[in-house]
């Protein structure tokens, strides 16, 4: 799979056959991820990056050395546009990110997971052709109700990491410690380790 291929099914397949506004899922594949106007980084040639400045009319100096100008960038980076993103929203749907390594977040897993061990559980022959045929009647198989107990167990996923990194954050603060501390005790124990300059 690569951009092409994916923007080609996600325009002439997906879009149109949702019938109503719909959110859309998307894991962290890169061919999902194709940038409108991509926002230079450190890869980027010294020049390549003077000619997206001039695009955006952001001032800089011949002189200034590559990282001075990936400094000016920085701004950018958090307003990044997906092609996908774009496409989705003109037909009136909107994407959602899953954040990174988490795919256990993504029900479409658990149903990926349904297919193959139905497909392995069949599969007798294992010829191409076979596994193609069973892969399609797997896929015809997952019914709503599949959907919905991977879609339900993906939100208690969540919510019990919420949970967890809440109690994991009350846990910790007592354990942070102030390096910095302006206090006068630290003054004194700062002085008992004088050297001797003479």
């Amino acid at each position: 799979m690569n951009h092409t291929s994916f923007k080609r099914w996600f325009c002439e397949d997906l879009l149109p056959s949702l019938e109503e506004p719909t959110v859309i899922v998307m894991d962290n594949a890169p061919y999902h991820f194709a940038q409108i106007d991509k926002v230079p980084s450190s890869n980027w040639m010294k020049k390549d990056i003077q000619d997206w400045l001039n695009r955006k009319n952001i001032d800089f100096l011949d002189k200034e050395t590559k990282a001075e100008l990936l400094v000016k960038v920085i701004p950018f980076k958090q307003h990044k546009k997906y092609e996908l993103d774009e496409l989705a929203l003109s037909w009136g749907h909107e994407v959602v990110r899953l954040p990174p390594y988490h795919c256990q977040y993504n029900p479409i897993e658990l149903i990926w997971a349904q297919v193959k061990r139905e497909v392995a559980t069949r599969n007798s022959t294992f010829e191409l052709a076979d596994v193609e045929k069973l892969t399609s009647e797997a896929i015809d198989n997952v019914t709503a109700v599949d959907w919905e107990n991977c879609v339900r167990h993906s939100e208690n996923l969540q919510s019990d990491d919420w949970a967890k990194e809440i109690v994991r954050d009350e846990i910790m603060e007592p354990f942070i410690i102030n390096l910095r501390d302006d206090s006068s005790d630290s003054e004194n124990s700062d002085s008992d380790c004088d050297i001797d300059k003479d």
